[in-house]
């Protein structure tokens, strides 16, 4: 008899028998505790000491795996995490796969031999290839953030919408020639953005926007911008450009400005994330906020759940908004 079998009869988290089973002074609901205590005296299970002792180590760290942690999206929802995480009890390992696979797989397995109660999987890329199977053996609980998943639970914004409606606020400003600055290849975030904003586009009779990819940081945004401003035929050169993230939006301000255009007279622009440098620069830039803390929070409350005993894979979104400052040429709200 294993604690994974007492686990699967009460309907809780390997972590909740494990304290329940070592004594930990950890707080259980009453309920879940009388519910663990009734079927490990029905099993007859007996802990393995070593066992014991090592989830007694590691049973409230929760570790943290990050495409980025100098984008301060990211870090804004690790704040979150480990805001709610402290608060509960628990500590945070954090680690970054810097967007490279096999930097993703080494990473994301020392996580787990650190047999950390729960993992929270930060980002959209396709770099992280994670299924159930993996974690099983480990008696890990998994949130993704901005990733959908059917195995996992999940904290995202909804992406396509956030596309639409900057894609509205610039048609709604006049702008008929509107450029979109992608991130990384297989990132969810950009697809669901540009997604929106072409679906706008063609709901305005537009045409679908130029665009070119920035990679997620501001050397990229630069570089795309350029391209878009200065390749773009006479008279089809875009009038604003939407960036999937605030870093390649104010790498593209820096580029308009090298060439001579002024922002938002000549060319209008807006981000995603509403990081804190984004009010700062100048002109101040318009994003769309995604409450990444808030995020961070939610996916540490998913967690807290599933140890409570709430097993069910529960789909969850924060609402976003625009953020309406003066590089888009509208007057702030």
């Amino acid at each position: 008899m294993t604690i994974r079998d007492v686990a699967e009869a009460a309907g809780v988290s390997v972590a909740t028998v494990s304290r329940i089973a070592s004594g930990s002074d950890y707080p259980v609901g009453a309920r879940t505790r009388e519910r663990v205590e009734a079927v490990i005296s029905a099993l007859d299970y007996r802990p393995n000491q070593s066992a014991t002792d090592l989830s007694r180590r590691d049973t409230h760290l929760v570790g943290v795996l990050a495409p980025d942690m100098a984008n301060q999206y990211y870090a804004e929802v690790t704040r979150g995490i480990e805001d709610a995480a402290q608060t509960a009890g628990y500590q945070v390992l954090f680690s970054s796969t810097d967007r490279r696979k096999g930097r993703a797989e080494s990473a994301l397995e020392a996580l787990l031999r650190r047999r950390v109660a729960a993992l929270v999987i930060l980002g959209g890329g396709d770099e992280v290839s994670l299924t159930r199977k993996q974690v099983t053996a480990y008696g890990t609980e998994v949130v993704l953030v901005g990733r959908p998943s059917d195995e996992f639970p999940t904290i995202q914004t909804d992406g396509e919408s956030a596309g639409q409606e900057m894609a509205s606020h610039f048609v709604g400003l006049g702008h008929e020639r509107i450029a979109f600055i992608a991130g990384s290849r297989g990132s969810t975030a950009t697809r669901l953005r540009l997604a929106g904003v072409r679906k706008t586009l063609r709901g305005a009779g537009l045409a679908n926007p130029a665009t070119a990819r920035g990679g997620y940081t501001e050397e990229g945004g630069y570089r795309a911008a350029r391209e878009l401003l200065e390749q773009a035929a006479p008279g089809e050169r875009p009038t604003a450009i939407i960036a999937a993230n605030d870093r390649m939006a104010i790498g593209a301000m820096a580029a308009a400005n090298d060439l001579g255009l002024r922002v938002p007279d000549d060319v209008a622009l807006a981000g995603f994330d509403d990081t804190p440098i984004s009010a700062y620069v100048r002109p101040a830039l318009t994003t769309f906020s995604l409450h990444s803390a808030q995020l961070g929070a939610e996916a540490m409350q998913q967690i807290l759940d599933r140890e409570e005993g709430d097993t069910a894979i529960r789909h969850r979104t924060v609402e976003g908004e625009i953020v309406v400052r003066a590089s888009c040429g509208a007057r702030p709200a």
